[in-house]
């Protein structure tokens, strides 16, 4: 039976848990913002920031590993702010998510992922800062320019073996059987996927995956709950819909405009603090600090952006899917199925909160369906 298709969001009948949800989801991530930029305000704004740096290095000095002063440094930084981070995080990721019955587990195997998740990013950015740092020393007159062409490297590599670097202990992965292959083949039809990764955990009940990897080694990620759970109508859209991501580049194309703006970061940051700063921070520890408030202020000017990239690419992959044999009434379907599982319906958000949202309404992405069918017809006549 045909699903009709609403015109306005009024007419669309919005899921109470998701209208509750999605509103305090883009409530967390402003929170999370607003957060980062007050830490890095608070620790620069005291005498914090420079003294740490005076008090490391004497100690590094007096023990002779002066290497250690610019690690050290970042370390605690970090470490600090992940504490202060953490009952946010506890709040909107374990507490908010069990009221919404989606977190399973207990508080202490969301702690263990958690700081799983802090340990791998805290080595990144502690790699990442000594870098920086030592191209600042190295090269002053041409280090953001370096370090530009260093992040370029290091986007493409860490998109390319994405596949590859999974979160360890997390999640269990593992290649489908014949007959799982042989299932999403069928619902795929003549689309070009690439191989697919199941992947699974003990809390996890929503519908979620998508591609993960470029070119030879991106792989198609979908977890056990959609498989063993989602309709057809479901499992076909998707299929499709991330065909269509593959098909434009959507995964590379978001990879280059996200380095885009954070070497454009790097560069305003780089103007911007030598007259906001009252030491000389080149090439010191302290210029992380002040590089966490001025690209956390970039990163946040850029999240509307961002989020209207992503709107785009998904009007993009739909329009893929109904050329190869999707309807209208069926993405309906798909759309409503997916929304109700995993609490995603955006129908019930505000405008200034759907600015933000990289997601679509299903309103829009419908009407937008519409159109597009409407357009194609008069063609073919």
């Amino acid at each position: 039976m045909s699903t009709p298709v609403p015109t306005s969001s009024q007419n669309l009948p919005v899921n109470d848990l998701a209208a509750a949800y999605q509103p305090r989801r883009v409530w967390a991530a402003g929170l999370s913002i607003a957060l980062n930029l007050v830490f890095a305000a608070a620790w620069l704004a005291r005498p914090l920031a420079w003294g740490m740096y005076l008090r490391i290095e004497r100690w590094c000095d007096n023990a002779h590993v002066q290497i250690c002063v610019a690690p050290l440094y970042v370390l605690i930084y970090f470490s600090l702010y992940s504490a202060i981070n953490y009952p946010l995080e506890l709040w909107c990721g374990y507490v908010e998510e069990r009221q919404f019955g989606l977190a399973k587990d207990g508080i202490r195997a969301w702690t263990r992922d958690w700081l799983v998740g802090v340990v791998q990013h805290g080595l990144l950015f502690v790699v990442g800062s000594c870098c920086l740092l030592a191209l600042q020393n190295r090269f002053p007159h041409h280090a953001t320019a370096y370090m530009t062409g260093l992040l370029l490297g290091l986007f493409l590599l860490t998109a390319y073996f994405a596949a590859d670097v999974r979160p360890i202990g997390l999640f269990a992965f593992e290649k489908p059987d014949t007959a799982t292959r042989q299932r999403l083949s069928n619902l795929a039809g003549d689309v070009n996927l690439p191989p697919a990764v199941i992947y699974s955990a003990s809390a996890l009940r929503d519908f979620s995956g998508g591609l993960v990897g470029l070119g030879r080694r991106q792989v198609l990620f979908i977890s056990r709950s959609t498989l063993a759970a989602a309709s057809d109508h479901v499992l076909r859209f998707v299929l499709r819909h991330e065909a269509g991501h593959r098909r434009y580049h959507h995964p590379l194309i978001a990879t280059l405009v996200g380095w885009l703006w954070v070497a454009a970061g790097l560069e305003l940051s780089h103007r911007v603090i030598p007259l906001v700063s009252r030491h000389n921070v080149w090439g010191l520890p302290p210029y992380i600090a002040w590089l966490g408030l001025t690209l956390s202020a970039w990163m946040a000017l850029g999240e509307p952006l961002l989020a209207y990239l992503g709107r785009r690419m998904e009007y993009q992959a739909d329009r893929f899917y109904l050329r190869h044999g999707g309807s209208r009434e069926e993405m309906g379907l798909a759309l409503a199925e997916l929304s109700d599982r995993n609490l995603a319906r955006t129908e019930g958000l505000r405008r200034r909160q759907r600015f933000l949202h990289p997601l679509p309404s299903i309103t829009a992405r419908l009407f937008a369906a519409q159109e597009f069918e409407r357009l194609h017809r008069s063609s073919e006549a």
